[in-house]
């Protein structure tokens, strides 16, 4: 695990909450659409909706033998990357000539990701002394000195590692943030019941041992060690926070100082080191954000045995650089991830490097992506619709009965203060720094060159880390097909990869587009008054902006969602409702805001309400599905649909839906927050 991912994730995903749908907000009566059967266009659409709506492509769609689903979502994802593709195969022809950064790292890294037999004759690269190290530890605490040299080096971390980000007390500044103990898997999936989870467990186990033979142990010896590794895994699982809670700051944000973790580790972890490898002092503050995870694995490492710690150390590393060392060990992996996601083959060898070179360089992807294939003229629509959104909202806000006047004024300030990021950045990372790779005749390794580029990202991490907080630096590279709220930033982030059918499309009508890309930017916008964003100020601070009574009642509309969506399920696994909660909410907030924007223009609601059911589209494997619900914050995509347009009044209105329907919700038990 690296240090920014768990930042990164907890981030990217967090959730929304807040527009109740009020009369009274001012909104004109929408126009009389041209008469359209729906019911032959759409048989059963009062029982299904989503299944309705998307019949015709359920019928055409078959899932590839080498993926978990099926898409618009995928389609568009594998559009990209085939664009991804062609950019590296050319950037390797030129890699080592090219005065281009970019083309230089991007070709290198496909070059070498792809040269086998230097990767099988290479193994571990410049990661084997970090191995030598461990398994030359006399002490636990020499063991956690060599985990620490790792983790600041390159970002891998197991026992201990720390990253930088913003402050919540503070989001111009920035702050260390101790990282969780690397679990393998997540604490829902170690203790789940669901049965294709449990598979996915031990096929977790099973690479795991794969990956010990692989390094040099024997079929015997990798069982053993695995089999004590999990069960401490999932032990130390039992004390850390549940993943939804990883999205509530007043779980998450809790401040020492690097004495306190001394205080707590003991002799178990050598914190001169800490202070000269991270270079901080005693005195300095640092963000626990699983407190109960921190003291158990304090509690680990001085009650376990020094070779068991060795083993989990081990085979954090292993699992870590298994896809990135040996070809060998990268089959392997692969082969396993085609066993838990139930696919019936493999992807082709070329699509992986193509992913993690991505993965590893990707603002230089990024670059030669936006250069290729990106047009800045659709930005110029993206803000005016952000701009139509954010005034709908300062409307909403402003008809809230439930809010008192203080808590409306903090909102507004908040919604003012908002801005958006469409497109792709003005600057970018790498300009920042330089990093080192070499090609294959050049006798680079695949292995090595990813390490250099994460020690580039370190090195500059470290060295800024008493600089303010950057704002022109993005979270994401562009081409990611994604959207996102930025908590510490209150900014929302629309990347180039988004805007593109299905998302939106400048030759679509408008009813197509505002169920498809306003959606994502409304729901966006929700998530800066979720369950989380709410706990967040106009600056991106944390703190309380909440009249006492505004937030418990807040609070319990809150809970409606979650009881709510609690009750929804595909194929017989249940929708975690607390989980989901802020996306969940996210959905429903928006599914309000564009319906007041669509009753506004005289649009057809039915055309808009589809094209959202199209956007969700897909189908999905049974054991890819158990890993969502068990580990994803966003519901099912059928939930995403119909729970949300069943939660929607203006739904009722506009397909004439009664009591008699299977999509009928009772007014009272329809969760209206924002």
């Amino acid at each position: 695990m690296t240090t920014s991912t768990v930042n990164k994730a907890v981030a990217s995903a967090l959730a929304a909450v807040m527009l109740v749908i009020g009369a009274g907000c001012g909104v004109q009566q929408q126009s009389a659409p041209a008469a359209v059967n729906w019911e032959e266009r759409y048989p059963g659409y009062k029982t299904d909706f989503y299944e309705a709506v998307n019949k015709a492509q359920f019928d055409e769609w078959e899932i590839p033998d080498s993926d978990p689903s099926i898409g618009h979502l995928i389609a568009l994802d594998r559009e990209n990357n085939q664009r991804l593709l062609k950019l590296m195969e050319d950037a390797a022809q030129s890699a080592g000539t090219t005065d281009d950064s970019d083309t230089a790292v991007v070709g290198a890294l496909w070059a070498t990701g792809n040269d086998i037999e230097a990767r099988n004759a290479g193994g571990f690269g410049n990661a084997q002394r970090f191995i030598d190290a461990v398994d030359e530890a006399q002490t636990t605490r020499d063991v956690i000195k060599a985990a620490i040299d790792f983790d600041r080096m390159y970002g891998y971390y197991s026992f201990f590692g720390m990253s930088l980000a913003p402050d919540s007390a503070d989001a111009s500044r920035k702050v260390h943030y101790l990282g969780p103990t690397d679990l393998g898997l997540t604490k829902e999936e170690w203790h789940s019941s669901i049965e294709e989870t449990k598979t996915r467990v031990k096929l977790y186990e099973e690479l795991m041992a794969q990956l010990w033979v692989e390094s040099g142990a024997s079929a015997a010896d990798a069982e053993s060690k695995v089999s004590s590794v999990t069960k401490a895994m999932r032990d130390l699982s039992g004390s850390a926070l549940d993943q939804a809670d990883m999205y509530n700051a007043e779980k998450t944000y809790n401040v020492h100082t690097m004495a306190d973790l001394e205080a707590v580790y003991g002799e178990a972890v050598p914190m001169d080191h800490v202070y000269k490898a991270y270079g901080v002092s005693p005195e300095d503050k640092v963000v626990v954000k699983d407190e109960g995870l921190w003291k158990a694995t304090a509690k680990f490492l001085h009650e376990a045995d020094l070779q068991l710690v060795k083993d989990y150390l081990k085979t954090c590393l292993f699992s870590d650089l298994g896809t990135i060392n040996t070809h060998d060990a990268f089959l392997k992996v692969s082969e396993n991830h085609r066993k838990r996601l139930g696919m019936e083959e493999a992807k082709p060898f070329d699509q992986n490097p193509a992913a993690q070179v991505n993965n590893w360089a990707p603002f230089q992807c990024g670059r030669l992506y936006a250069n290729a294939y990106y047009g800045p003229k659709v930005e110029a629509d993206i803000q005016s619709m952000v701009d139509g959104f954010l005034d709908v909202y300062a409307t909403r806000i402003n008809g809230l009965e439930w809010m008192t006047a203080s808590t409306k004024k903090e909102a507004l300030a908040k919604l003012d203060a908002m801005t958006a990021r469409i497109g792709v950045p003005d600057v970018w990372p790498q300009d920042r720094y330089g990093i080192e790779v070499k090609t294959p005749e050049e006798g680079g390794l695949y292995i090595d060159n990813i390490l250099a580029v994460l020690q580039a990202d370190r090195e500059y991490e470290f060295a800024t880390k008493d600089e303010p907080v950057d704002g022109t630096l993005w979270e994401d590279p562009p081409q990611t097909i994604n959207a996102f709220y930025d908590l510490s930033g209150n900014n929302i982030t629309l990347l180039a990869g988004v805007l593109n059918s299905p998302f939106y499309s400048g030759d679509a009508a408008e009813e197509e587009n505002l169920g498809g890309i306003g959606m994502i930017i409304a729901h966006e916008i929700t998530h800066a008054f979720d369950s989380s964003g709410s706990q967040y100020d106009s600056n991106g601070n944390l703190r309380n902006w909440w009249a006492q009574d505004d937030a418990k009642k807040f609070e319990e509309l809150g809970q409606s969602v979650v009881e709510y969506y609690s009750a929804q399920s595909v194929r017989g696994m249940q929708v975690d409702g607390q989980l989901t909660l802020g996306e969940n909410i996210a959905d429903l907030g928006a599914m309000a805001c564009v319906s007041a924007v669509a009753k506004q223009r005289g649009l057809d609601l039915r055309k808009v309400y589809a094209a959202y059911a199209n956007l969700w589209a897909e189908e999905v494997r049974d054991e890819y599905l158990a890993d969502l619900v068990t580990t994803d914050s966003h519901s099912p995509g059928k939930v995403r649909v119909n729970a949300v347009l069943s939660a929607t009044d203006d739904f009722y209105d506009a397909f004439g839906i009664t009591e008699h329907d299977a999509m009928y919700v009772a007014p009272e038990d329809r969760p209206h927050i924002w």
